[in-house]
């Protein structure tokens, strides 16, 4: 944290100590030596002073070792601070340490240095609106390479930072100083980069060390020096190069450094700072630009409805420019450069400036709170952009059209700083950026490498997307080469109108032979997302060309792939789509073109649970239905699958329509072959990776295509409510998150669990196999590998469900393998399949081991067993806490056969301290807490539903206690067996004591309850809803005040009899008919109403 610590140009001395009158800035509790270092993370030190903000409101400050640091976030504050008639900028330690090598270059000189005003004016000119224009060429001259890299290695992932930063940093060196680095034709990064990486780690660990210890690592300053000689060494070289042969025409940064005059004084540069201002740029010149495309295109490939409209917009452009990439106008790209503010306001890449009060007397912030000359004042912008009095209660959402709908507060929105120290170079970055938007959407198809990936940052001076990959294909098909349109002299916008009849003429040949299938999904808790991606697996291994991924990721914008058929997994919650769905069928039913789909050819299986009975199917139901009305070609009749009932057996038999429909994929002819081959280039060997995984981890996530294959740590495990006859046990676990993750309250984690040992062991003795037997699977599978030796036990463990109810599909094939009595058995079982094999949870293996004469086949076994699948829990911690560590909340699922046991439930509880398991955070779309803690919330639980609540109530807890801002009313209301089944009944107490929580318990088997005043039972009623039509008078008024309202609980009906009752609240409230009510219970859900219910 002392890396917050800073040195202003202004003397300190004389400042007036704290008028007696001030408001206390809130602050972190101190530790004894240490002060609030122990707050901060130095490797992501952004999200802790984030987390900070959010405990403590717009204001706080950090006692660290010699100094005391204010932080301020609000719009408010911010446009106080901006004034800078009253604050002047202030270095911050890191930038302090930067002057080592950058010295009084613009962006780390003193205020009051000479060598500041000096270069401000001679160079303020070289970054004007014409100049920066005339740069255009330049700026394609490298973008164009970027696009021909990926042109010549098509299909393959590669890391989106490294990409842009090579182009950025090309794109400054021939701009700015008519120098080719070359970075595109080398597969390492330029010896400057290399060193200048080196240099900014190695300031950032200077500015956390006292000033002491610097000077006794003699190893580490050693090098640290000898690199500081590189990088000047390089810069002298191209200014040494420069002066020998002059470049008169260059019309070029440098030659402004060497040439101009300052207008004031009529001076030169001198060669030092000449250097200065190189090394200058070559870092912020790149490093930010690098950032903001990384970051822009994440969104754009999360938001796929922006994708298509900015590339919509970027083909106008080029098409408006006759193809001639020189002649593009920026001007004709205000939605990309809307695209760009808004990751630019998410995710600012420079995310923290400083300023300093420049009176001796100090100054005194709005809500009394006084800073003192030379305090450092830290400008968050993380959360400045985030303000929602400036931006609204969709501030954490990416949406550009925000920036087309008006204009904000001064001051709200500070990306390139502040004044007359705010980025020189705005513009070049902005120009540079949307030219590369443009023309990487125009010519390219981009998609994520990991399709599961979610933001992780990585945190130098500047800030990145950590682990990023993307793959690009070429739009235009196989043959795109950007070389030859530019050698042809042909436009570009005619190349491209050829190459899509082409594509489409290639379609057209795909869908006649072997043709791509596209698995597209909407699911929430990971079933009908595991349900696409096994069938995409199992289409892989039959040879088909497959994709998967969510459908508003791939198909927000409502159109869909016409390059082969498309196969959608969907789920309905409520009569609503999915939190991933959601955009899709927006889209889908505010199309009014009758024709949009044609040429898609689709079929759906919908599922979803018939508690839900006047909503059972709604979702699935629709979209089959509304793609055929516009224009979409249905493949086969929906396939539908009851939760409640025989999913597996559904999906089994879906399935099997699906590969009865395609059969085996077309072989290409032989004129295809030929060009393939062609196409096909040898590749660079591979070097050797090699992953350990822990003995309690599932080694199978990769193979079985889980989508979770990071690894976490357990931190801690306790019981919460004890097993006996009335209540199943329920734990609390810690779990350490893998590496790079964050979450927010109301996400969820999502794990790969293995089967009980005692279920392994059943099954190995079923089939008279040993642990260590070799199974070796010489037909192909879905997800177990092909000619490779597996233990059976890892087999069993990891790789297949033994839990699962068995299917009706297997069992009616069982019966046809047995005789006699056996065949009756399992026959009986199939004609009272719902109440015999559903409702008591009778596995594959249960109906085995009931047929002790029948001999056991091993083949049909594990053809109709399905792949282990990942499960979400819903976090019940809040980041305020500990931002590396998640919580859970579950109910352990036990049964008198092993393999009822609940498989994710019983491995969370088989986990100890310091075991590990493949897990990952999985975003929550809506169901999170208001960003303005001061809206009041209504939580409706049941159960461990209360899990995310918890979460939640921890967040208002540490805010409040905190003291720096107002925390609106949390009303809970939450049912359970009895007292002695509450879920962290001390910690809900203690809220109730502190003023936090208003609690309304109910219990469904008991009367009898003893709670400290407010919170009390009321006699009669047993459930949630009971309680909650007693209160309607509260809740009623919370919802008049602004209220959001949230119900989380095990159970399609708990959810829809809480409906019903609210329904009836409404009805009371308004007068009005259950038509209309349900109509006004149907508009809240879309804006306050949200829920998360778990089958």
């Amino acid at each position: 944290m002392s890396s917050l610590s800073t040195r202003s140009s202004s003397s300190s001395s004389g400042a007036r100590a704290e008028p007696d009158h001030h408001k206390h800035i809130p602050q972190p509790k101190e530790t004894l030596l240490l002060g609030n270092l122990p707050d901060i993370d130095p490797t992501l030190s952004l999200l802790s002073l984030v987390r900070l903000a959010v405990i403590h409101g717009p204001i706080y400050q950090l006692k660290v070792p010699g100094n005391l640091i204010v932080i301020v976030s609000s719009q408010e504050l911010v446009h106080e601070v901006c004034d800078e008639k009253r604050f002047e900028k202030l270095l911050s330690a890191p930038l302090v340490q930067v002057r080592n090598f950058a010295g009084d270059g613009l962006f780390t000189a003193y205020n009051d240095e000479k060598n500041w005003a000096t270069a401000h004016r001679v160079l303020v000119p070289a970054f004007g609106p014409l100049a920066i224009k005339k740069m255009q060429s330049g700026m394609m001259d490298i973008i164009t390479q970027m696009l021909m890299s990926w042109e010549h290695h098509a299909g393959e992932p590669f890391e989106a930072a490294d990409q842009f930063t090579r182009l950025t940093f090309d794109t400054i060196g021939w701009c700015a100083f008519k120098y080719r680095f070359n970075s595109f034709h080398t597969t390492g990064v330029h010896p400057f980069i290399d060193v200048m990486v080196k240099l900014l780690s190695e300031s950032g660990q200077r500015a956390r060390r006292p000033g002491l210890l610097n000077k006794i690592k003699f190893r580490s300053d050693a090098e640290y020096q000898a690199n500081i000689t590189k990088l000047h060494g390089m810069c002298d070289a191209i200014v040494a190069a420069r002066r020998v042969s002059p470049d008169p025409e260059a019309h070029d940064l440098l030659n402004n450094m060497i040439n101009d005059r300052d207008p004031t004084t009529g001076e030169h540069l001198s060669d030092e700072n000449i250097r200065y201002q190189m090394v200058t740029f070559l870092i912020a010149g790149h490093e930010t630009t690098s950032g903001l495309l990384s970051f822009t295109t994440y969104y754009l490939l999360k938001n796929p409805r922006v994708l298509v409209k900015a590339r919509e917009e970027a083909d106008r452009a080029v098409q408006e420019a006759g193809g001639n990439l020189l002649a593009m106008n920026t001007s004709k790209l205000p939605y990309i450069d809307a695209v760009l503010k808004e990751a630019l306001r998410l995710h600012s890449t420079a995310p923290l400036f400083t300023v300093t009060a420049k009176s001796p007397t100090g100054e005194v912030l709005p809500g009394g709170y006084f800073v003192k000359q030379g305090q450092s004042i830290g400008v968050l912008l993380h959360q400045l952009h985030r303000d929602p009095k400036v931006w609204g209660a969709d501030a954490e959402e990416f949406r550009p059209e925000r920036f087309l709908e008006g204009t904000y507060p001064p001051d709200s929105f500070k990306p390139f700083g502040n004044g007359a120290r705010a980025c020189i170079g705005r513009l070049f970055a902005v120009q540079e950026a949307l030219l590369t938007v443009a023309l990487m959407l125009h010519r390219f198809d981009l998609e994520m490498a990991d399709p599961t990936y979610d933001l992780h940052l990585k945190q130098t001076l500047t800030i990145k997307p950590l682990d990023f990959k993307i793959v690009a294909r070429p739009r235009f098909g196989r043959s795109q080469s950007l070389l030859m349109d530019l050698l042809s002299g042909s436009s570009i916008e005619k190349k491209a109108a050829e190459a899509d009849a082409k594509a489409a003429e290639a379609e057209a040949a795909a869908a006649a032979g072997g043709e791509k299938l596209t698995f597209l999904y909407g699911s929430n808790s990971g079933s009908c997302e595991g349900l696409a991606r096994e069938l995409a697996a199992e289409g892989a291994s039959k040879g088909f060309s497959t994709a998967v991924g969510e459908l508003d990721s791939v198909a927000g914008s409502g159109r869909l792939p016409t390059s082969g058929p498309v196969i959608i997994c969907t789920a309905s919650y409520e009569g609503k789509p999915t939190d991933n769905a959601r955009l899709f069928v927006e889209s889908i039913t505010a199309e009014t073109d009758s024709k949009c789909l044609k040429g898609v050819r689709y079929a759906v299986f919908g599922a979803g649970h018939h508690d839900w009975v006047q909503t059972f199917h709604k979702v699935p139901k629709f979209i089959d239905d509304r793609l055929e009305q516009l224009g979409a070609e249905r493949l086969m009749p929906l396939t539908t699958a009851d939760a409640g009932g025989d999913i597996v057996g559904d999906f089994e038999g879906f399935k099997t329509k699906v590969w009865d429909y395609f059969g085996k994929p077309a072989a290409p002819k032989k004129g295809e072959q030929d060009a393939t081959a062609a196409a096909e280039k040898p590749k660079a060997p591979q070097q050797l990776r090699i992953r350990v995984l822990p003995p309690t981890a599932n080694p199978a996530a990769t193979i079985i295509s889980a989508g979770v294959e990071t690894v976490g740590v357990v931190a801690s495990q306790h019981v919460l409510v004890q097993h006996d006859a009335a209540h199943s046990q329920k734990n609390h676990i810690a779990i350490r998150l893998p590496e790079g993750q964050t979450y927010r309250s109301g996400d969820y984690l999502a794990i790969l669990p293995k089967n009980p040992p005692s279920a392994v062991t059943r099954a190995l003795k079923r089939f008279d196999l040993k642990e260590g037997s070799t199974i070796l699977l010489s037909e192909t599978t879905s997800f177990i590998p092909t000619n490779a030796p597996i233990r059976a036990g890892d087999l069993f463990s990891s790789f297949v469900e033994l839990g699962q109810p068995a299917s009706r599909r297997s069992l009616e094939e069982l019966a046809t393998r047995c005789e006699g009595e056996d065949q009756a058995a399992v026959k009986k079982l199939v004609d009272a399949y719902v109440q015999e094999v559903i409702a008591q949870r009778v596995s594959l293996l249960d109906v085995f081991e009931k047929l002790p004469g029948h001999k056991a086949d091993l083949t049909f076994f594990i053809e109709n067993l399905p792949k282990m699948k990942i499960r979400q829990y819903s976090i019940s911690s809040t980041p305020l806490v500990d931002p590396e560590v998640v919580t859970l909340t579950y109910s352990i699922h036990s049964s008198a056969t092993a393999c009822a046991l609940g498989v994710a439930s019983n491995y969370l509880a088989s986990l100890q301290p310091s075991d590990s398991l493949q897990c990952a955070v999985k975003s929550s779309a809506e169901f999170h807490l208001p960003t303005d803690p001061s809206v009041p919330i209504v939580l409706f639980a049941a159960g461990t539903g209360l899990a995310p609540f918890r979460g939640f109530l921890e967040e208002r807890a540490l805010q409040h206690s905190a003291g720096g801002r107002k925390v609106g009313h949390t009303l809970l209301f939450y049912g359970c067996r009895d007292q002695s089944d509450m879920l962290h009944a001390d910690e809900l107490e203690k809220w109730v004591r502190e003023g936090v929580l208003d609690l309304r318990p109910v219990f469904s088997r008991s009367e009898d309850g003893r709670f400290e005043q407010p919170t009390k039972l009321v006699k009669g009623t047993r459930y949630v809803q009971d309680r909650v039509w007693e209160d309607r008078d509260d809740v009623r008024n919370l919802f008049r005040e602004g209220a959001m309202f949230y119900t989380c609980g095990s159970g399609a009906r708990m959810a829809a009899d809480l409906k019903k009752v609210l329904v009836n609240i409404i009805q009371e409230t308004n007068g009005c008919d259950a038509d209309t009510a349900q109509r006004v219970m149907d508009a809240l859900s879309k804006d306050r109403y949200r829920t998360d219910v778990f089958l």
